[in-house]
C-alpha cells in the first residue's frame, strides 16, 4: 500500500529529528493514525445502482451456486427498488489464470478467453472466489497466485468493474489426518494473501472460512467433503450477506383490532370491512419486497395479529388462496404467514435463468459451434445468441417480483 505524500513527509521529518519530547511523539503518532484512517483507505461498501450487472467469478464454489440461487435472492431482496441482473461465470477447477477455460487449440489462451468473457458480461460488480485450487501447490505457489490475482484485478479495474473478494472455505474431512490439517493451513495462507491484496487495493474482502470452520458439520457438504450442498450454500449466502452488512429484515407486523375496526402496519394497508360478530374480516396490504429466506424451504412473510375474535377457528386467504388456519388465541398472539410458495417461485426463476445462461455461456459442443470445428455446426451460433432474449425476460420477471404490490386478505370463521 502506498502512503499519502504528506504522511511520508511527516515520517521522513521525524526520522531526521534527533530529539523530541515523548508527548510530542504521542501527538504526532495520533496525527499520522488519524490522517491514514481518513484518507480514503476504508473498504467500499456494496451499494449497487439501479441497472447494475453483478457477476460471480471463480471455481466450483461460484459455479455451483447457480443450482441454488440463494446469494442472488439475498442481494436482490435487499434492493427491491433496483433492477439488478446477475450472471454466473464460475468454472469448476478454475484459477486466476483461467486454466480450466482452455480450448483445445490456441488462440485464444485461457486467460485471454477469461478476459473476453468478462468484457462480454459488462459487469459493474464482480464477486471473486479463487484460491482453493491454487492452494494445492502450498506456500511455494503463493507468490505466483498473488501475481496472477493482481493481473486479473488490474484487468477488472480497467473495465470499471468493482470487486468483492471471497475467501476459500474449509473442506470437511472425516479423518483428522496430517494431510487434512496441511490442506486447511494452505487455505488459510492463501486467504491471508487475498486479504492483504484486498487491503492494499482498497477492496472488500469477505471471509467465510471461519463461519464454516465453526460449523464443521458434514451435512453442509456433499459426500465428497469438498463441494457445498444446499444447506451449505444457504450458510454461504447468509455469511456473505452479513459480511456485506445486508440487514436481516424482520417480518412486517400487521395489527388488526376487529372490535375497534382498526389496522396498523409499517407498510400501506387499509381495512375494508370488519365484523366482530361473525369474525369476518377483509383488508388490503402493500407487500414491499420479498419474503425473508430462513431455510432452503422456508420464507418469512408478514406477522398478522388479529385481536377481538370470538372463540373458534379462523382461516385466512390471500388473493383467494388459503394461507393459514388457527384458533382465536393464535391470531391474537400473532401468526407468522408462510410465503414459501412465492419465495420458491422466485428461486425457481433465478435457477432457470442461470441454467439458460449456462447453456449459452458453456455449450457442451462449444468446439463445434464456436471453436476450430465451427465449419461443421457453426450455424447454431445464432441459436446460442437467441438465448439472450430468454435470460433478459427472466431478469424482468425476477425484478418485477420485488416491486411493491397490493395483496387482498380475507378472514373467515372455519365452518
Amino acid at each position: 500500500m502506498t502512503l499519502p505524500f504528506y504522511i511520508v513527509g511527516q515520517i521522513q521529518w521525524l526520522q531526521a529529528k534527533t530529539l523530541f519530547k515523548p508527548m510530542y511523539r504521542i501527538t504526532t503518532f495520533l496525527f499520522l493514525l488519524t490522517a491514514f484512517s481518513s484518507s480514503g483507505f476504508s473498504q467500499p461498501t456494496f451499494d449497487p445502482k439501479d441497472g447494475d450487472r453483478i457477476i460471480y467469478l471463480g471455481n466450483a464454489l461460484m459455479e455451483n451456486e447457480q443450482h441454488h440461487g440463494f446469494l442472488e435472492y439475498l442481494i436482490t431482496s435487499n434492493h427491491p427498488e433496483k433492477h439488478l441482473s446477475f450472471r454466473n461465470l464460475g468454472w469448476s477447477g478454475d484459477t486466476v489464470f483461467g486454466d480450466a477455460r482452455s480450448y483445445y487449440t490456441n488462440p485464444p489462451g485461457p486467460f485471454d478467453l477469461l478476459i473476453s468473457q468478462l468484457k462480454a458480461a459488462r459487469a459493474d460488480w464482480a464477486f471473486l472466489a479463487y484460491g482453493s485450487i491454487e492452494a494445492q501447490s502450498g506456500s511455494v505457489g503463493l507468490g505466483k497466485f498473488e501475481q496472477g490475482l493482481n493481473r486479473l484485478l488490474d484487468s477488472l479495474d480497467a473495465m470499471g468493474t468493482k470487486v468483492l473478494m471471497i475467501s476459500t472455505i474449509p473442506q470437511y474431512m472425516a479423518e483428522d489426518s496430517e494431510l487434512t490439517n496441511q490442506n486447511a493451513a494452505n487455505l488459510k495462507t492463501y486467504n491471508q494473501g487475498m486479504a492483504d491484496i484486498a487491503a492494499s487495493r482498497n477492496l472488500t474482502f469477505l471471509d467465510a472460512f471461519e463461519a464454516f470452520q465453526k460449523q464443521n458439520q458434514a451435512d453442509l457438504w456433499e459426500p465428497n467433503g469438498v463441494h457445498l450442498n444446499s444447506e451449505g450454500y444457504l450458510l454461504f449466502a447468509q455469511t456473505l450477506g452479513e459480511k456485506m452488512g445486508l440487514p436481516h429484515a424482520e417480518p412486517t407486523e400487521i395489527l388488526i383490532d376487529i372490535r375497534e375496526n382498526s389496522l396498523s402496519s409499517p407498510n400501506p394497508g387499509k381495512l375494508l370491512s370488519a365484523d366482530s360478530g361473525s369474525g369476518e374480516l377483509e383488508f388490503i396490504q402493500t407487500n414491499n419486497g420479498l419474503p425473508q429466506l430462513v431455510s432452503q424451504d422456508s420464507f418469512k412473510g408478514p406477522k398478522i395479529r388479529i385481536q377481538g375474535l370470538k372463540k373458534g377457528y379462523y382461516q385466512l386467504f390471500m388473493d383467494g388462496q388459503l394461507l393459514a388456519v388457527a384458533d382465536h388465541r393464535t391470531w391474537n398472539e400473532g401468526f407468522l404467514i408462510d410465503l414459501s410458495p412465492a419465495g420458491k417461485q422466485l428461486l425457481d426463476q433465478i435457477r432457470e435463468k442461470d441454467k439458460i445462461y449456462f447453456q449459452q455461456y458453456r455449450p457442451q459442443n462449444r468446439t463445434y459451434i464456436l471453436g476450430f470445428r465451427s465449419y461443421e455446426q457453426g450455424r447454431h451460433k445464432a441459436g446460442l445468441e437467441s438465448l439472450d432474449a430468454l435470460v433478459f425476460w427472466l431478469d424482468g420477471k425476477i425484478n418485477r417480483a420485488k416491486y411493491p404490490k397490493e395483496l387482498h386478505f380475507t378472514l373467515e370463521p372455519l365452518p
